[in-house]
């Protein structure tokens, strides 16, 4: 008789109807009507949709900390006068395990197994995640100027290569190379970032064109628009990950197209920070690999794929007055397989051989009711109350919206104890 971890029986598969899903060593082995075996666990998901997990192709996750802070303020001002100036106070070690916490609970509890992030003190958050038992694509910030984690770009990289080394060969968490933008790094230092990248054959992970007046300073600085000038550099290429990609010209979206780049969208924070928005359409049109992202919560300010998965479909619409701008389908994509492929995982399908990244969501819910089309009712209709059970990698995260693996009254403990602290330094 056949062995499995996890037997997730009963699950109904939009298209395929009921089927069970026999799950082994952190794949799905086996999908039919009835798999017959034994299973270490069962889970009985009778009127439950199954869908691939989410994968969070851009954000800052310890930044929960600082949500709703400088609300309504542009981009630069944002940065400037309030967020830099908290971290540069308040970033720690500990502020970024229990930010990291904290944004990992919203995380599974909207669906996401999977998210890219950029920030400080990573290898912190590296030991978060495999406690947790979430995938990561983790990389430490390199910016030109000094911070609390290191004070020139060379030390930047030393403690990029360190973490490199410490995490490589992880199952969950995998290191990746993260310049901050080109408006904080210099040709040189995106260059060493690119060197180190490909010396370990790593994703480059970096902010790009995400606001009209970043073009005009790098057009003022360097003579071209953002991806124009890392193209004159040699620094993209198919291993490259740029976040946001809302103000690119027809000449920069057909570099981006050839050099094989990726897009993470962000919608929703490119919107609360009046950024713009973004020409995804024409990126899917062009055969451009697009992902999408929250951003920070600090900027966006939640961590809710689902609900950025529902702005993303309905933004372009909008934008473009066509409302097939971007269907459901092609929305659910971006989402889900569009972001594991790009992190070169194979997930986002519930298909036998994929890693089993599988989210199942409670039907008997209004929102459900009646059922007529399980995609665009979980595009369009579905909140994250509806997910009921996560599994990353085979292993059950949350199940009936319990979180097996994160004790969620400590983590909102820490939180509060973080408010206290910072409001004290606002006022």
């Amino acid at each position: 008789m056949e062995k499995f971890d996890l037997l997730i029986r009963g699950a109904t598969l939009p298209g395929r109807g009921e089927r069970d899903i026999g799950i082994r060593d952190g794949k799905i082995v086996k999908i039919a009507e009835r798999v017959e075996g034994e299973a270490k666990e069962v889970i009985n998901a009778k009127g439950k949709l199954a869908f691939p997990t989410f994968a969070n192709m851009h954000t800052h996750i310890s930044m929960t900390l600082l949500r709703g802070l400088g609300a309504d303020l542009p981009l630069m001002d944002w940065l400037q006068k309030v967020i830099w100036r908290l971290e540069e106070r308040f970033v720690s070690p500990e502020f970024v395990r229990d930010g990291a916490l904290l944004g990992i609970v919203e995380a599974i509890r909207s669906g996401t197994t999977l998210f890219m992030d950029m920030y400080f003190f990573e290898e912190v958050l590296a030991e978060v995640c495999e406690s947790v038992g979430i995938r990561a694509g983790l990389g430490f910030g390199i910016l030109d100027f000094p911070t609390k984690v290191a004070k020139s770009p060379e030390e930047y990289i030393k403690r990029a290569r360190e973490f490199i080394q410490k995490v490589k060969g992880s199952k969950l968490v995998f290191p990746v190379v993260c310049p901050h933008a080109p408006y904080t790094c210099s040709p040189k230092t995106l260059l060493m970032a690119k060197e180190l990248a490909l010396e370990h054959d790593l994703l480059l992970h970096i902010h790009v064109a995400e606001t009209r007046a970043e073009v005009e300073k790098i057009k003022e600085q360097y003579g071209k628009t953002p991806v124009l000038h890392l193209e004159s550099i040699g620094f993209l290429g198919d291993n490259v990950l740029c976040a946001h990609m809302v103000w690119t010209t027809e000449e920069e979206r057909e570099v981006i197209r050839e050099r094989g780049v990726k897009v993470a969208h962000c919608p929703e924070s490119n919107l609360k920070l009046a950024s713009g928005i973004a020409p995804v359409p024409d990126y899917v049109r062009r055969g451009i690999t697009v992902c999408l992202g929250t951003d920070g919560a600090a900027s966006n300010d939640n961590l809710n794929m689902l609900e950025e998965l529902s702005t993303c479909a309905k933004l372009h619409k909008g934008a473009n007055l066509d409302a097939r701008a971007i269907d459901a389908k092609t929305a659910l994509d971006i989402a889900t397989v569009n972001g594991f492929k790009t992190a070169r995982i194979k997930a986002g399908k519930i298909e036998e051989g994929y890693e089993a990244d599988i989210m199942l969501l409670d039907t008997n819910r209004p929102e459900f009711q009646p059922l007529y089309d399980p995609v665009a009712q979980l595009v369009y209709s579905a909140s994250s109350e509806s997910i009921d059970t996560v599994v990353c990698a085979g292993r059950v995260l949350m199940e009936k919206r319990e979180l097996k693996t994160i004790d969620e009254k400590e983590v909102y403990a820490k939180a509060k104890l973080w408010r206290e602290k910072i409001s004290s330094a606002l006022y």
